[in-house]
Order: C-alpha cells, then sequence, then structure tokens
C-alpha cells in the first residue's frame, strides 16, 4: 500500500511536470506564432524613387551592342592581353557620351586602362559618392556558344555577348545615366566619382591604386555602388517575387598549395602512405571540414527578408531565431549554395603527381581555393586547414610530411561588412522601390570577389549590387557561353541608374 501511495505521489508530481512542460510548450508555439505573424518584409525608411519619366529607348540598346562587340578580354599575363582593344574602348566611349566627357574632369588612369574621374557637384562641402564598374571581360576561349561572343546579336528578343552580364551593362548603365542628365544641364548636389577597372577578372591593380589614390587625397564616399548583387528573380525559400540582393560584404580569399613528400618508387610497389594518397586524404579532410557554421546579422537579416516573403512555416522559423539559430545553421550548412553563406568554403580545384603513369612521385601538390567567411580571418582559415592536413600525417606516422602554405603569398581578407540599417543602405532601397515597385530589398554576403573590396579603405558604405534583373539562368550564365540579358531587362536597369544618380540630393549622408 505504501509503495501504491508512493506511486500516485510520484504520479500526481509527474503528472504537474508534464502539465507545466505542456502549458511552457503551448507558451512557446504561441510566442512563435505571433512572432511568424509580424515578421513582415522591410520597407524603405522614405518615399521611394524613381527615374522621373526616362524610360530608355532603342539608341540605348544599340550603344550598349556597340560597347559589348569591343573584345576587352583582361589576361594575367599582359603581354597576351589586346592592348588595342582597351584603347578602342576610351575612344568609343568617348564618342559615345559626349556630354559625359565634357562634364567630367579628365580621367585618371590606374594599371594603364583603368580610369576614375569626378563630375563636380554643386556643393563641394557634400560628401561625394563613386560608381564602379569594369569593363574587362573573360575569355571565351574553348567555349562553344550558338551566337558569336563578339558581335552583340540580338535573339529571341535578347543581346548575346561576352560582357552582356558582366560587367558592360554596370559601365553602360552608369555611362547613360551621366549622359542623359549632362545633356540637360543638371549638375549633381554633390561631388560624383566614377570608376571603371580594366583588370577585375584578374585580380588587376587598378582599384587599388584608385582607392589609395582617394585615401591619399583625403576623398572619402559616403556611398559606394559596384557590382555584386542584383535584381534576383527565382530566389530560395520558393519566394516567388523578385529581390534586390545587395552585397554589403564579401569573403576573403587565398589559394592554399597542399604538399605531401613521401619516398617514391615504383608503382608495382605502392604503400598505404605513398605522396599521392597522402595527398588525397588531406585534401579531402580539408575540404569536408570547412568549420563551424555561424550567422551574421546581414546574412540573418537575408534569411528574414526571404522568410517573410514566403510561406507561414518559413516566417515561424525566421520570425523566431532566438529559438531555430542552431537548428537553421545547420540545415543551411549542408545545402551546396547555402553552406557558402554560413561559413568558409575549402574547394579542391587543382592536383600534381607523377609525371610518368607507372612511378610512384616523391612530392604531390594540390591547389585548394578558399574563400573566408567574415567572422573570421585568412591566418584563421589557413590555421584550420594546417591542423588537419597535420592529422592526416600523424595518423600515418609520418608527422610534417604534409604542408599547406599559401599560393603566391597572396591573400585578401574578408571585406568589413557596410551598414544596411542606416539612412544609407536605405538610399539603394528607395531607388529599387522606386523602379523595381514589386521587389524586395535585403543586404547579403558576396560569396565572389569585386574591386568593391579596395574601397573599403576610402568608405564605410560599399555595397555591391547591379541595378538589372537576374533570374536563375542570367546567373548561371555569367563567364560561361551564351551569356546574355534580355533587352527589356537592360532597358529597364538604366531606369535604376538615372534614379539613383539624379535623386542624390536625397541621399542623408
Amino acid at each position: 500500500m505504501g509503495k501504491i501511495k508512493t506511486a500516485f505521489k510520484v504520479a500526481k508530481v509527474l503528472g504537474g511536470v508534464a502539465g507545466g512542460a505542456l502549458a511552457a510548450v503551448a507558451g512557446v508555439a504561441g510566442a512563435c506564432a505571433y512572432n511568424a505573424s509580424k515578421l513582415e518584409p522591410a520597407s524603405p525608411q522614405g518615399a521611394p524613387l524613381d527615374a522621373g519619366g526616362y524610360h530608355a529607348d532603342d539608341a540605348a540598346v544599340e550603344r550598349f551592342r556597340e560597347i559589348l562587340r569591343i573584345p576587352t578580354v583582361s589576361r594575367a599575363d599582359e603581354a597576351e592581353r589586346d592592348d588595342a582593344a582597351f584603347v578602342q574602348m576610351a575612344e568609343t566611349l568617348r564618342r559615345l557620351y559626349p556630354h559625359v566627357f565634357a562634364a567630367f574632369d579628365e580621367p585618371l588612369s590606374f594599371d594603364t586602362f583603368g580610369f576614375l574621374m569626378r563630375w563636380r557637384g554643386s556643393d563641394p562641402a557634400r560628401t561625394p559618392v563613386l560608381l564602379m564598374a569594369h569593363h574587362d571581360v573573360v575569355p571565351v576561349d574553348g567555349q562553344d556558344w550558338d551566337y558569336p561572343p563578339f558581335e552583340a546579336e540580338i535573339h529571341d528578343g535578347q543581346i548575346w555577348a561576352r560582357g552582356a552580364l558582366d560587367n558592360k551593362l554596370c559601365l553602360c548603365g552608369c555611362m547613360e545615366a551621366f549622359e542623359l542628365l549632362a545633356s540637360q544641364g543638371w549638375q549633381p548636389p554633390r561631388d560624383i566619382w566614377f570608376f571603371s577597372s580594366c583588370g577585375e577578372e584578374v585580380r588587376g591593380t587598378a582599384a587599388e591604386e584608385a582607392a589609395q589614390w582617394l585615401n591619399d587625397h583625403g576623398i572619402h564616399p559616403a556611398l559606394v555602388l559596384d557590382e555584386g548583387g542584383a535584381i534576383a528573380t527565382e530566389v530560395p525559400l520558393n519566394v516567388s517575387e523578385p529581390v534586390a540582393m545587395v552585397g554589403v560584404s564579401e569573403k576573403g580569399y587565398a589559394d592554399l598549395t597542399v604538399r605531401a613528400v613521401a619516398p617514391g618508387g615504383h608503382a608495382s610497389a605502392p604503400s598505404d602512405n605513398d605522396a599521392t594518397r597522402l595527398l588525397v586524404r588531406a585534401v579531402e579532410r580539408i575540404c569536408a571540414n570547412p568549420g563551424a557554421p555561424k550567422l551574421i546579422a546581414p546574412v540573418e537579416a537575408m534569411l528574414q527578408e526571404l522568410g517573410a516573403r514566403s510561406s507561414f512555416a518559413y516566417r515561424m522559423v525566421f520570425g523566431n531565431m532566438w529559438l531555430f539559430r542552431p537548428v537553421v545553421e545547420q540545415i543551411l550548412a549542408g545545402g551546396e549554395e547555402t553552406g557558402a553563406m554560413v561559413r568558409s568554403t575549402y574547394a579542391l580545384t587543382q592536383l600534381s603527381g607523377s609525371t610518368a603513369r607507372n612511378v610512384l612521385p616523391p612530392e604531390a601538390t594540390a591547389n585548394i581555393n578558399m574563400r573566408v567567411a567574415p567572422f573570421e580571418t585568412v591566418e584563421e582559415a589557413v590555421a584550420r586547414a594546417r591542423a588537419l592536413a597535420e592529422q592526416v600525417a600523424r595518423e600515418a606516422g609520418m608527422p610534417g610530411c604534409i604542408t599547406v602554405e599559401i599560393a603566391d603569398g597572396v591573400s585578401q581578407e574578408p571585406a568589413p561588412v557596410s551598414p544596411h540599417d542606416d539612412p544609407t543602405f536605405d538610399y539603394v532601397r528607395r531607388c529599387v522601390a522606386g523602379v523595381y515597385p514589386e521587389a524586395g530589398c535585403t543586404p547579403y554576403v558576396q560569396s565572389s570577389c569585386s574591386d568593391a573590396r579596395a574601397m573599403n579603405e576610402a568608405s564605410e558604405h560599399v555595397y555591391r549590387m547591379a541595378g538589372y534583373i537576374y533570374s536563375k539562368t542570367a546567373r548561371e550564365l555569367i563567364h560561361a557561353a551564351n551569356e546574355r540579358i534580355p533587352v527589356a531587362d537592360y532597358k529597364r536597369g538604366l531606369e535604376f541608374y538615372v534614379a539613383f544618380v539624379s535623386n542624390l540630393d536625397k541621399l542623408d549622408a
């Protein structure tokens, strides 16, 4: 009987605990549902800014096509570069946009064919802005195009050409806006600087040189706008409307040389610890262990913006990051594309072993392309790779036989994160809303590298977004064969640049 009474007492206590737990669960569920209902897309703090009734005409398209026909292919080895094409580009810009070059000061040259120039504003006391582009393009060597890559032919309503998406459209977007306004006698309310690089695709020095010049002359733009994101359609989380993806940072970069050494010999007598097998185990260990994921503020803001435009289930998750953060981090880390958003990455790109098929080499090497998340440094990401490689060496009983070094000693730290919750970022959002009222706008961290990172030395507000619609197909065509842009999308994108330039009196910076 005593045991039964004790059991009843225990049951009563457990019942109370269970009841309390259920009440707590109900309370948490209620709070989550409430937060989900309150998660709404971000809106501009100020009124939308449009192009004042401007709509691009066919003549603007023809100027773009003429620029696309100039094969300004940059090469890592300048001896292989066609300098005549870059000279032709400079001459063509002056001919197509005469009011621009009459309004701007004479351009300053950097790295031979890069240029920086200023349109003097009516109030020199106001902080200037800097717009950026690059007029070099990647090669088409070995690619199979449906139409010639440097003829800019129009088929199915689209302009087919190398540079149509990356990045002559931003160059022409700025030029068209400048030409339109200058031809009307308009003067900017503040200085406008414009920079275009001749070697962005080969990590040339023009951007660094221009940034250094600006610093040396005490010029610190209130806002820098370069390529990077775009008005993206078919975005994740089943979002149906387009979203302007504005890069507020970009990942660091380095190539790592992984080298394994071991006694060589004849391939008829292999061992478990030949240099090639050691190397393969080491690079797999490194690539499979890129570090713990972490959601930083701009990525979280992006997820909340996309979630607010998606289903209630997504709003439940992204409206309650206080509860779901660890789960979200792990889920994102497991995806090929989303994993790059939340951690550093290691990508195996090259392998080198024996020069003969039947010889075990005494040395084998690999290249790992490393992209470093903004929450860590190049040194930390390299140290992790070295530790993982040494694990493999020690497991083989051969400590020190595998080394990891930065290739050519060249690396770039992650770019600082620019503000995405202040009036300067809101100016970009207002321009998006004025030209693309159907679109959202969100910050994000760019995985690829751009010239914009150099300008973080001169400005705290560096943003990366092309003012054009990029479909999923368009994003996949960057650097690929059959790069193309719909004529209608190009024309509409010009409105963004007109809106951005013509409303600079409303930039609160």
